[in-house]
């Protein structure tokens, strides 16, 4: 659990912390089958459950805080993984570069998937096991489970790397498949069991009449969690939404292949660094007494149901829980306090049933119970307000994405398509960011839900998927139910939005799974390429004469193989931070934020004057420390002025950073190598460097075009110094998503003061439908 109480004085409510009681289920301890791995004792001590209730919202906080971390070290915790690909026509479409503009480089979709699932491998060992099933027109079962030795590592990747793309689109068989793989095993093992879908759009064939929701609930209770991963904006996102949820799995939606990466790392770490599965939360109470929960409709919510005498029970499937990440659930809670005051019994109690991964003891199953009230009860305890408002401000911005995507009769999300239910939703989330309670504190959890609703660019996602009806129609209603499961189920899902990123943060098991998961994405070979691409002159078919008729000719080109897979985790744009050290052309040292028109600073190739330089305000973005410098990940350095490379690739030193951040434009020159400056011990590359194409690290094709960069940067507002001009970030063009110009600062001129006043500027825009940014 995150202690916020250590930075706020606690509220004056009292809250009633419950009595904790550690129970256990006896029951023969399942057979070990053949292959399984050595059970290990990973139990941390007990489950801490705590009931919190707050009279004057009507509401129960429930704390679910599991162990910081195994007893004992181990590299992660044992998975039993399906592997779901979809192989179907469309899984060949082109994944270029993320912001590269025009470069190909030969690699699909599929390429990509490919690669993400050698990652997977590459960080699993004999105690895991791996299973692959595709589908197009048919399913197939490529591989069945099989422990990861180093021999059937090969195996597996060998059988991946074979894929190729064909048929169209039967996600249920192969659904069916992966779930026979683990309905095959004779006996329970002691790994966390899940599968992992990936699709890049809607299933097509042999899809269930009825629904594949209700053909799940006609089945026997699954054997895994399902996982499921949408590519690209052709998704039937309400359904894999919807699968995910049924299974107590996630949805993550992956917009572009810079997201490849980062997506599947997270998913992975979070499987590896499991504490409980089968986790769930049942709640008695006397019934007068009402709970309900808050954060809006879901597939698998049950109602509450009547036992004995005046007697309810709710109960509430979490899935699975992390190590080190509390579950945390904000309840609606009527008529306790007449209730308590009518009888000194015990008002409500809850019990948490889960089955523990990995442990050895004679069961792996376990409860925990905790009671409310009554003459057994502790002391009264309290909860800091940033606490209690971050937990209602989560619940409310859930409940309020939840009404985007009312819940069909067949179990199946649906979302808005008319544009006055659109038009009357940015109302209302103009109404939630103005009255959220975390907009009264500054700490980072509160602040990081402010910042996915409102913040600047690249932050405020939510209210930039409502701004418009093409934003909400093309990405925002795939992106929002993605985030709002890593809001619930409060898991890290990608390295971009504010509040997931709170999430595991205080989990040293999830963190080591998440670094060595991105090291291996990034090192292991790059795919080769499966396209081969039209050249621009051999896009079009040239005619020649010959004799009486004519022949055509096309010619093709071949695609560079990428030299680092770091480029599909993309993240932000190319900047310094302002205390940069750049040496001048005389010998000193100034601060990069110190140059203006005119400087005249040390090139690769002798003195340069500057002509404009670039600064863009930034809250908590990533940089890498490249020895005394920070950098954005993927401002290219070179360290001899002749090789370039990504910091990303560079350092695994990063920072979070709020401050300034500073981009240079030199005087013209065609030669590439004028284009860079000294800071500390490396050149930076600096605009309009006049490199576009290629496999060369700085190749853009807008940050290496100087009449574009010029042009954009002459559009932005004067920052007060000569030739120094101030933007908000890049703005990429809506339908290629890549780099076009600059974001003016203009909205935010005249904001000053505090968030408040903040709000204010980003909701009037919202009703007036401005585009904040473009996608």
């Amino acid at each position: 659990m995150t202690n916020l109480n250590k930075h706020h004085q606690p509220t004056d409510v009292p809250l009633v912390h419950a009595q904790l009681e550690q129970l256990s289920i006896a029951e023969n301890k399942p057979k070990q089958a053949a292959g399984d791995p050595p059970p290990y004792d990973a139990h941390s001590g007990p489950v801490d459950l705590q009931l919190h209730h707050i009279p004057s919202k009507e509401a129960l906080l429930v704390k679910i805080q599991p162990p910081k971390e195994p007893a004992k070290p181990i590299s992660h915790v044992a998975c039993d993984i399906v592997l779901v690909i979809d192989v179907s026509g469309s899984m060949c479409a082109a994944a270029p570069v993320p912001g590269e503009g025009g470069e190909e480089t030969g690699l699909s979709v599929l390429d990509l998937t490919k690669h993400a699932a050698f990652t997977i491998i590459e960080t699993m060992d004999e105690r895991d096991r791996l299973g692959i099933v595709t589908f197009e027109t048919e399913s197939k079962v490529v591989q069945c489970l099989e422990p990861m030795t180093d021999t059937n590592k090969e195996q597996a990747r060998a059988r991946i790397k074979a894929l190729r793309p064909l048929g169209s689109t039967n996600l249920w068989h192969g659904m069916l498949d992966a779930i026979k793989l683990f309905t095959k095993e004779l006996s329970r093992s002691h790994r966390v069991p899940a599968m992992m879908v990936l699709t890049d759009g809607e299933p097509n064939h042999m899809c269930p009449p009825q629904g594949y929701i209700p053909k799940l609930r006609a089945m026997p209770p699954l054997p895994a969690t399902i996982h499921t991963f949408g590519f690209g904006y052709t998704l039937r996102s309400g359904l894999l939404k919807s699968i995910a949820e049924f299974s107590g799995g996630n949805y993550a939606f992956i917009p572009d292949a810079g997201m490849i990466g980062t997506v599947f790392v997270h998913a992975v770490a979070n499987l590896q660094s499991t504490f409980a599965t089968n986790a769930s939360l049942t709640l008695s109470y006397a019934s007068p007494v009402k709970v309900e929960q808050t954060t809006g409709d879901a597939v698998n919510q049950q109602a509450p149901v009547e036992f004995g005498y005046r007697q309810r029970k709710l109960t509430i499937s979490l899935g699975n829980i992390q190590y080190g990440q509390s579950r945390d659930l904000w309840l609606r809670l009527r008529g306790a306090t007449q209730e308590k005051q009518a009888s000194d019994s015990v008002l409500l109690e809850a019990t948490l049933a889960f089955e523990e991964a990995g442990r050895s003891s004679s069961s792996s199953s376990s409860l925990v119970s905790a009671r409310l009230g009554g003459s057994d009860a502790l002391d009264a305890e309290t909860l800091s307000p940033a606490e209690m408002a971050y937990q209602e401000s989560r619940a409310l911005i859930l409940s309020f994405i939840s009404t985007l995507f009312p819940l069909a009769s067949d179990g199946e999300y649906k979302s808005l398509t008319l544009a006055n239910q659109q038009i009357k939703k940015r109302e209302e989330l103009s109404q939630l960011i103005e009255t959220l309670p975390s907009g009264d504190f500054a700490d980072n959890l509160n602040k990081s839900l402010l910042e996915d609703l409102c913040g600047e660019h690249p932050k405020g996602q939510i209210s930039l998927a409502l701004s418009t009806p093409h934003f909400f129609t093309k990405w925002g209603r795939h992106y929002l139910p993605s985030y709002a499961n890593a809001l619930s189920r409060q898991i890290c899902n990608s390295f971009k939005d504010s509040a997931p990123l709170q999430f595991g943060s205080e989990s040293p098991l999830f963190i080591a799974c998440r670094d060595r998961l991105d090291t291996a994405f990034d090192s292991i070979p790059a795919p080769e390429p499966s396209r081969v691409v039209l050249s621009s002159s051999s896009s079009r078919r040239r005619r020649q004469s010959s004799g009486g008729g004519t022949t055509s000719h096309t010619t093709t080109t071949t695609t560079t193989q990428p030299s680092s897979m770091a480029r599909y985790r993309n993240s932000s744009g190319v900047c310094f931070a302002g205390s940069t050290a750049v040496e001048l052309a005389s010998g000193r040292v100034t601060e990069i934020r110190r140059l203006r028109h005119g400087t005249r600073v040390r090139t690769p190739l002798g003195s340069k004057k500057v002509a404009m330089v670039l600064k863009t305000k930034v809250s908590n973005e990533t940089l890498c420390r490249i020895g005394s410098v920070l950098v954005t990940p993927w401002h290219p350095l070179s360290t001899d002025g002749k090789g370039w490379d990504f910091p990303a690739s560079m350092s695994d030193d990063a920072v979070l950073y709020t401050g300034s951040i500073y981009s240079v434009l030199l005087q013209p020159d065609r030669r590439p190598d004028a284009h860079a400056i000294r800071v500390g011990d490396a050149w930076g590359v600096t605009l309009g460097h006049g490199i576009m194409r290629g496999d060369d690290a700085r190749a853009h094709g807008f940050f290496g075009d100087y009449r574009r960069v010029k042009s954009g940067l002459m559009k932005l507002d004067s920052a007060g110094r000569k030739g120094v001009v101030q933007g908000r970030g890049i703005e990429r063009d809506a339908m290629t998503g890549l780099v076009r110009g600059f974001r003016r600062t203009g909205i935010t001129k005249g904001g000053g003061g505090g968030g408040g006043q903040h709000r204010h500027l980003v909701t009037d825009a919202l009703l007036h439908g401005s585009e904040l940014t473009t996608k």
